[in-house]
């Protein structure tokens, strides 16, 4: 008489499969979800995309000189500078822009360079701007802009380069903004805007 001898079921073949197979999935899972995560945290953020969006439609992209195609990848996009997944620089001068800038410009919170020279940007800086604390070169000469200049430029820490000649700005240029510890170059000539004689500061010109 053949004797069959009785398997616990923890040592069953069939269960151990069945188990080793559930303890695979579970660990694909946990890799693809760390992938995703990954990828996700190594992408341009939506807020600094939206920003250059923001910027396109108010400045009327579709007739600028060379335009955007917003359904291709940012780094297609002429005059954005993209290192390590960040938006470092903004150049699009001499490019026909018409309009006024967003106040999402501020939330471009990496950029370092911003040259918007010779185009038809109207109205005022926004505030905004001065949340951009790596900034180190502003440029928006030979524009329409006009009214005050933000004293919010002042929180720019880092900026060593302003130019913004050639507009229709006015009042008194903000002494805060001439005390930046690195500011190394003004250039307000062809404004309305006005000098405290009280304040003499040898950069601006």
């Amino acid at each position: 008489m053949f004797l069959c001898k009785n398997i616990p079921i923890s040592e069953s073949p069939h269960i151990f499969v069945v188990t080793e197979l559930k303890n695979m999935k579970i660990v694909i899972i946990l890799m693809l979800s760390f992938f995703s995560f990954t990828t996700t945290a190594t992408t341009l953020s939506s807020s600094e995309k939206q920003a250059l969006i923001d910027l396109y439609y108010a400045t009327d992209g579709d007739h600028w000189t060379e335009s955007w195609d917003l359904t291709t990848p940012v780094e297609n996009w002429k005059g954005v500078t993209i290192i390590d997944h960040k938006v470092v620089a903004l150049q699009l001068t001499n490019n026909n822009l018409n309009g006024e800038l967003p106040a999402s410009i501020g939330d471009l919170i990496h950029v370092k360079v911003i040259n918007l020279h010779n185009n038809t940007i109207k109205g005022e800086i926004p505030a905004s701007i001065g949340d951009l604390n790596h900034l180190r070169s502003l440029n928006l000469s030979l524009n329409t802009l006009e009214g005050n200049i933000p004293e919010e430029i002042s929180k720019i820490k880092n900026l060593e380069y302003l130019y913004l000649y050639a507009n229709d700005f006015t009042g008194v240029f903000p002494e805060k903004i001439s005390k930046l510890p690195n500011l190394r170059r003004v250039r307000m000539y062809a404004t309305h805007i006005t000098m405290d004689t009280t304040h003499t500061l040898a950069i601006v010109y």
